[in-house]
């Protein structure tokens, strides 16, 4: 479905006619008006999702489609073919969910909402978001594509068409654009059943970026069509799923690719290959990434990461059983190899890895009363490591040695650790009790049941090729400095 809404996005700057300030509401609802029915494995990471209603999504990242939070969250069938009802390949998703803080039709710009997939979809390549300085590129007149299953003028919808178009207005302010013109005869835009699909712009080498989700129209179909900004989206997504969508860039959008920066669908505009039967076999796939610096593997490796813990802070103590969230920042040099993952010893010992920007392990169980040495791990695609500084805290009634008085290895755990602590007073004999080491070691391997991970596991398909590609480690552990 598409939104026809009364209120339009706030423009900054339009083509033609500028579009009405207002219109009355009608029934929600989307398709492409004035497109053209796509060629067999054409666009063919445009996909209908259906249940509840018949809306359009895209394929992001093998493991996520994106779709309109208005078409709502739980169990979705996510179609890939060019008809909605029938064809093409079909993979069921339980668990969708649609953006908590959507406040309805006229929250164009938070219109997101998205499908993990049970298994990554590994023969397609994915329409990744337009991201960091990529999205410079959007500006009024600039060419884009639309893909939906929705309406046109003249046929119903279900089946999947596309136009090209140009953007008549693109607010940051409101992380939205716009299409369509109503007083020009034929201008492409959206229609029912267009809901969530993607609007697509192409770069200098011919791979294509999802940077638009199909939200709101105004008017009958083929008026002024709104799309919620993919960019604004990413961090939710990225935080609720676990899964890095965004392999070019850091969570701020700055120039950070790594190996899975790369492999992007840059098929030409309508032009399929293969047939459904085996994924659209053929579909051509970009090599690493240069839009916004260099590709990934063309960075110094002699140039370090940095990392520190930021948060628990040394000598904080916490009830006894309390699940501690520790936040890590962790950057690469700006001329030296991005972040492939960080991880978390607790005592030396390896609990968690993170492989997303930013680098947060939620919800961090301890096996008992006693004071405890956290330390961040960074390790970039040069296979550097660099360790942060210890940071030691406390679990229940107990003193946390002062920073000054921690042992040479920093380890708050260690026996040594505890005779500098045993000195301080009562209580801090339970922080270096003899069988801590084994406790600890038998606690981690329950942990995974204990810890909720935020992108703690390496799953995906991105993720796997980024262990494939992991090159030989120039350097050992190094303090960051």
């Amino acid at each position: 479905m598409l939104c026809t809404v009364g209120l339009v996005v706030g423009v900054t700057a339009t083509a033609a006619a500028s579009p009405p300030a207002a219109v009355e509401a009608s029934e929600p609802a989307l398709l492409i008006a004035h497109g053209e029915d796509v060629a067999a494995c054409a666009w063919p990471t445009a996909v209908a999702v259906l249940g509840g209603a018949q809306c359009s999504g895209t394929l992001i990242h093998p493991e996520i489609v994106v779709y309109a939070a208005h078409c709502g969250g739980g169990f979705k069938t996510i179609r890939f073919g060019e008809d909605a009802q029938t064809g093409g390949t079909t993979v069921e998703a339980p668990g969708c969910r649609a953006y908590p803080n959507y406040a309805g039709d006229l929250d164009q710009g938070h219109d997101w909402a998205y499908c993990r997939l049970p298994a990554p979809i590994t023969g397609l390549p994915p329409t990744p978001p337009l991201f960091g300085c990529e999205t410079a590129l959007l500006e009024v007149g600039s060419e884009v594509a639309l893909v939906g299953f929705g309406q046109s003028t003249e046929a119903a919808s279900g089946i999947k068409r596309w136009a090209a178009t140009t953007l008549v207005a693109v607010t940051p302010g409101n992380n939205t654009t716009l299409v369509g013109n109503p007083d020009i005869e034929g201008t492409p835009s959206t229609c029912l059943g267009d809901s969530g699909g993607p609007a697509f712009l192409q770069l200098g080498d011919g791979s294509w970026r999802t940077f638009g989700i199909a939200s709101t129209s105004v008017g009958a179909c083929g008026g002024y069509g709104a799309h919620s900004g993919l960019a604004g989206a990413v961090a939710w997504i990225e935080r609720d799923s676990g899964v890095d969508v965004t392999p070019c860039h850091a969570a701020d959008g700055s120039w950070a690719p790594g190996p899975a920066c790369a492999g992007a669908n840059r098929a030409a505009a309508n032009v399929g290959s293969g047939s459904w039967a085996d994924w659209c076999s053929g579909t051509p796939a970009s090599g690493a990434s240069s839009s916004c610096g260099p590709a990934w593997d063309q960075f110094d490796s002699t140039l370090l990461p940095s990392v520190e813990i930021v948060s628990p802070s040394w000598g904080q103590t916490f009830l006894d059983g309390a699940l501690v969230n520790v936040e890590v920042a962790a950057t690469k040099h700006p001329e030296g190899y991005a972040l492939a993952r960080v991880r978390l010893e607790i005592d030396e010992l390896e609990v968690a890895s993170d492989d997303n920007d930013p680098w947060l392990f939620e919800a961090t169980a301890f096996p008992g009363v006693g004071v405890y040495t956290l330390v961040a791990v960074a390790e970039d695609w040069a296979g550097n490591e660099v360790a942060s500084a210890p940071v030691m805290i406390g679990l229940g009634e107990v003193e946390v040695p002062d920073p000054d008085q921690g042992t040479e290895s920093g380890e708050g755990g260690s026996e040594d650790a505890g005779g500098g602590a045993e000195s301080e007073g009562p209580g801090c004999s339970c922080a270096t009790h003899e069988p801590r080491p084994l406790g600890l070691l038998v606690f981690v391997a329950l942990l995974g049941y204990l810890r909720a991970p935020r992108g703690a596991t390496l799953t995906s398909r991105w993720a796997s090729q980024r262990r494939a590609a992991r090159p030989t480690k120039t350097s050992s552990r190094r303090p960051s400095t």
